[in-house]
């Protein structure tokens, strides 16, 4: 026996998810270049932030040494110290075997600019505390400010530390 033909209805779907494939490709792409830029920008900020604590922790540290400078210059002979015109900037190196100074700027390590500058001290004459204005010279003590300058990791600005302390003739010399 012969089996009727059956007419078998086939439909034909329109396939339109290439279109979402290339669709969700460009989007995924997007995203994942969205947040490598902001990786990237990220990552140059801490970079910048990371430099200038670098350049802020050796002012610090160079600050500390200027004032070292001025202890050891008042312990081998007050006369190191009381001998520096008042007022004027007086930069500091290291010169063979002693620490030495000069009014020619000479930068450290190409960055930092260190000064020493003194100043007169005056004494109330009855409490003998230091007043600001007023009162009588005291010899024996100096206020020495030590300054460290830098020019900034971005842009033309400078940056400046300063520190300032009050030394004595310690040893009366």
């Amino acid at each position: 026996m012969i089996k009727p033909y059956k007419l078998q209805a086939t439909s034909y779907k329109l396939s339109i998810s290439h279109g979402f494939t290339l669709l969700e490709v460009l989007i995924g792409a997007a995203i994942i270049t969205a947040s490598l830029v902001a990786t990237l920008s990220i990552f140059q900020q801490l970079l910048k932030i990371n430099r200038e604590n670098m350049m802020n922790t050796k002012a610090e540290f160079l600050l500390e040494e200027g004032l070292e400078v001025a202890r050891i210059w008042r312990d081998q002979s007050w006369l190191n110290l009381s001998n520096l015109m008042v007022g004027t900037n007086y930069r500091y190196a290291w010169a063979s075997d002693k620490w030495a100074t000069t009014t020619t700027v000479t930068l450290l390590d190409g960055v930092f600019d260190r000064t020493i500058q003194t100043a007169a001290v005056a004494r109330d004459s009855s409490s003998h505390d230091i007043v600001s204005s007023g009162g009588a010279n005291d010899s024996d003590t100096r206020l020495v400010t030590v300054t460290v300058a830098w020019r900034a990791t971005v842009g033309a600005g400078t940056t400046t530390r300063s520190v300032s302390v009050y030394l004595t003739n310690l040893f009366g010399d």
